[in-house]
């Protein structure tokens, strides 16, 4: 067990996080949540799990109602992990490419969707664990067909309801200090998708992303930076494509006005104290969306630059409220969650 992580003395350490947070959101406007999530340890030597359960409404109609589970057990030897999602997205849509949008082009789309997405990871040795996950989507699409600009109507067949159901192998390298709020160490995570008729989807295609994360302290604060990859085969559905501007890879961009078969996005981030439960971030990164990771020369950057304020909501779990305001190439957004970006 590596003594830099946070662990249980003696007996069961219990921390609660409970909390309405106004969203402010490119993609679905503006609402609030309620996010509860309580922290504890499930054994002496473990470090703490954690559960969230969360709802919200925004102003564009837009609600979502979900679970996520975070288990740590037997010395962290063993993580179950998983989500379980009911979500009614609506928002624009752009197209598909980097250059999506560029003209004005969009149209009105809702998407009902449920997810549930377990994971189980077992540790192959110090910091590195292998394991499986099951990925199981069911979306609903249906579109304002009134006054579709032409450079969008090949969109018109994608309505309809599309079953997504799959497995794929998961590799973790972790040698993060603390899971919610990272001073130091690696995390790599690489997840992959194989969505098959025999496992009960529509479609067959497949999926994969790949993140790592490095942490620092430097001065008074903590420097950390990201790069990001994801790649999708022919035959991906409009939902499962790699999606600029989701999991805040980049901030300042609507999830969706950009996405394509393959992407990538590289970002840092300084986090420093300014007294108290108060905390400053100031970031920046880049990246790219293509239809394949051989175009990618081919397309232009999209860039991102922003600052945010943090407040401590728990000591014992490092648990910060975050509010981030970044500019992407298109507009500039404001961004109200839980934790850290990444």
């Amino acid at each position: 067990m590596d003594p830099s992580r946070q662990v249980a003395e003696t007996r069961l350490v219990e921390d609660v996080v409970v909390a309405p947070i106004p969203i402010s959101n490119p993609t679905v406007g503006t609402g609030l949540a309620v996010v509860v999530m309580p922290f504890y340890y499930l054994g002496e030597e473990s470090p703490l799990s954690n559960t969230a359960v969360a709802a919200g409404y925004t102003s564009s109609g837009s609600w979502a109602l979900g679970a996520a589970q975070t288990t740590r057990l037997r010395g962290d030897d063993l993580r179950v992990d998983g989500m379980l999602a009911f979500i009614d997205l609506r928002y624009r849509f752009f197209g598909k490419g980097s250059n999506a949008g560029t003209a004005g082009n969009s149209v009105p789309i809702e998407q009902k969707a449920t997810a549930f997405v377990p994971e189980l990871l077992f540790e192959l040795r110090k910091h590195l664990f292998l394991g499986v996950r099951y990925r199981g989507i069911k979306v609903e699409t249906s579109l304002d067909t009134r006054d579709v600009p032409p450079a969008l109507a090949p969109i018109l067949d994608l309505t309809g309801t599309i079953a997504s159901s799959g497995v794929g192998p998961v590799a973790v390298l972790d040698t993060r200090d603390n899971d919610m709020n990272p001073a130091s160490g690696w995390l790599a995570e690489f997840r992959s998708n194989f969505a098959e008729h025999s496992v009960g989807s529509d479609s067959t295609y497949r999926s994969f992303t790949f993140g790592a994360n490095h942490y620092r302290r430097l001065g008074p604060g903590v420097l950390a930076v990201r790069g990001y990859a994801c790649g999708a085969s022919v035959g991906t559905p409009l939902f499962d494509l790699c999606l600029y501007g989701s999991g805040n890879d980049l901030r300042g961009y609507e999830v969706g006005r950009y996405r394509d078969r393959s992407m990538i996005a590289a970002q840092a981030e300084y986090r420093f104290p300014l007294g108290g439960r108060f905390g400053g971030v100031a970031f920046a990164g880049t990246g790219k969306i293509a239809p394949s990771f051989g175009e990618m020369g081919n397309e232009p950057k999209l860039p991102s630059v922003g600052v945010g304020l943090r407040w401590l909501a728990s000591a014992k779990a490092r648990v910060n409220l975050s509010f981030d305001i970044a500019r992407g190439r298109d507009d500039t957004s404001a961004y109200v969650y839980v934790k850290e970006a990444f």
